[in-house]
Parts: structure tokens; C-alpha cells; sequence
């Protein structure tokens, strides 16, 4: 049976309290337990209907400290922010020297106002891009800060498909939207992508009852307050593809908070989806450089 998770790293004795208060109103439960804590799933028709119950319990039982419902940290959201960050210096090292006796960039960069149906790999090769090394930097930075928590949400797999498919999207929906005539390079709407996946996701997975409407909102403000502060400063910055791919990632975080993910433990899911993200930018850069 399909699953959903209702709560994770709980206290034993918490578990069992909460799996009494589902057995009580009749909503099957599968509770396990691991090193980490305890963890409660639901079918995802239930979850909705499980979390009011506990939600109504919580607030009955208000004198007594409870720990928030809560969601799986998934692991290995290092080897997914490496790996990015080794992507970007490959390529940036290939279009110096012209690997191939072939320009990188002439062939992968994204030209705005325009719009080729044939060259569909641009959107996803200039994310690969870069104008100089603190640019590279720069993004391989915010890429690790923002990517590491998303990847933790919902599985490093998981989370990079959608940042690759959602930063493809903003880009063209940029190509499309912003005054012809400039080039558009470099990993920033992605790392955007990633900051509006994080920040949605945690907003719509707060569902005990406990918090209040500011206290479930607190992870989007956020969001919107890093964007803000990272993404609408310096002569050369693209602000429209830095919002586009922020919006683009709360929507895609949305989507996966209410999508039943795969089990922690579930390795397969997410090595498929990673390869489908190594696939896209692979099938990409050769198209281009045919």
C-alpha cells in the first residue's frame, strides 16, 4: 500500500500516544521505528483527516509539550549538492579550453526574445554556464545552501529532477519575457528553483494544529525574504530569471508536499529520478554540440 509520512523523529512514547489517538478515530496507521525516532505513516486519502485528529488533539492537550508534526530528513543530500558543484567546474573547465575544439558557450548559452524550437537544449545548458570564476563561486555556493535543505525534504533525486526541470522551465519562460538581444548564463535560476522548492514545501508540510497561520507562513516569508536579499542585487543580474525560478520552485514544492513520496529507505525512486537529471543535462549539451 501506498504510504504517506504523518510525523518522524518521535520520541517512542509519543509514537505510541498518537498511534492510540488514530486507533481511536478509526485511521489506519503503520508506525516504525528507527535510531533517529519513530516515524507514523498513513494512506495519503488519510492524511489530511489524521493530521486534523492529531492537530485536535494537540490543541485539547495544549498543557502538555508535544513535538510538532514533522516530515523524514532524507540523506545523502551531500552527494547531490557535490555533484552539482562538480557539474559546474567541468563545464566551466570545457569551455575554457574549448574541449572538443568546439565554443561552449556560443553553443549553450540562452539568448532572450528568442525562441528556437530546435536549440530546446539552451534552457538547460546555460544553467551550466558561467561568465568568470566568482560568478561560478557564487552559485556553487547558494546552490549548496539552498539545494542542501531541499534535498533533505523530499530525497536528493527527487529534488534535483525538479530544480533541472523547473530552472529549464524558468528559463524559458525568460527567453520568452525578456527584451530581446541579451545573454543568459549561469546556475542562479536554479539555485532560486531550489530556494522556492525548500521554502514551499516546509510552508505546506507545518500542518499540526498547534501553530498558528504566521507560524506555518514563516518558511515562505523566508523564502521571499533570501530572494530578496540574494537575487536582486548586482549590474548584471537577471532579476526576471531569478523570480521566475522562484516561483517555479514554490509551485514544484507544493506539487511534492502534497505527492506521496517514497520512504526514506526507498533508494531506487531516487536514484532513477537522479539519473533522469544527469540524463536531461547529458542529452542537452550533446544536442548542442553536435
Amino acid at each position: 500500500m501506498t504510504t504517506a509520512c504523518l510525523a518522524s523523529a518521535l520520541p517512542a512514547a509519543t509514537a505510541r500516544e498518537w498511534a492510540l489517538v488514530l486507533e481511536a478515530v478509526g485511521v489506519p496507521y503503520r508506525l516504525e521505528r528507527s535510531p533517529a525516532g519513530a516515524a507514523l505513516w498513513v494512506d495519503p486519502m488519510d492524511h489530511a483527516r489524521a493530521a486534523d485528529e492529531l492537530g485536535r488533539y494537540l490543541r485539547e492537550n495544549r498543557g502538555r509539550p508535544a513535538p510538532p508534526l514533522s516530515w523524514p530528513v532524507y540523506r545523502h543530500a551531500g552527494w547531490g549538492v557535490a555533484a552539482y558543484a562538480v557539474i559546474l567546474v567541468l563545464v566551466m573547465a570545457a569551455a575554457l579550453y574549448r574541449v572538443g575544439d568546439r565554443n561552449w558557450v556560443n553553443r549553450g548559452v540562452l539568448e532572450t526574445g528568442i525562441l528556437h524550437a530546435t536549440e530546446w537544449w539552451r534552457v538547460f545548458t546555460a544553467l551550466t554556464l558561467h561568465a568568470n570564476l566568482p560568478h561560478l563561486l557564487g552559485n556553487i555556493a547558494f546552490g549548496v545552501i539552498f539545494a542542501y535543505p531541499a534535498s533533505q525534504f523530499v530525497g536528493v533525486g527527487i529534488a534535483w529532477l525538479a530544480i533541472v526541470l523547473g530552472a529549464g522551465s524558468a528559463n524559458a519562460l525568460d527567453m520568452l519575457l525578456h527584451p530581446p538581444g541579451q545573454e543568459v548564463l549561469g546556475a542562479s535560476t536554479a539555485v532560486f528553483v531550489a530556494l522556492g522548492l525548500a521554502s514551499a514545501f516546509s510552508w505546506r508540510r507545518r500542518t499540526t494544529g498547534s501553530l498558528t497561520w504566521r507560524q506555518r507562513l514563516a518558511p515562505l516569508v523566508a523564502g521571499v525574504a533570501l530572494l530578496a536579499f540574494t537575487g536582486t542585487g548586482g549590474e548584471h543580474t537577471d532579476v526576471l530569471a531569478h523570480l521566475l525560478g522562484f516561483g517555479v520552485g514554490v509551485g514544484s514544492g507544493f506539487a511534492l508536499a502534497h505527492l506521496p513520496l517514497p520512504a526514506p529507505a526507498r533508494a531506487v525512486p531516487q536514484w532513477i529520478a537522479g539519473a533522469l537529471a544527469l540524463g536531461i543535462l547529458a542529452a542537452a549539451w550533446l544536442a548542442a554540440l553536435q
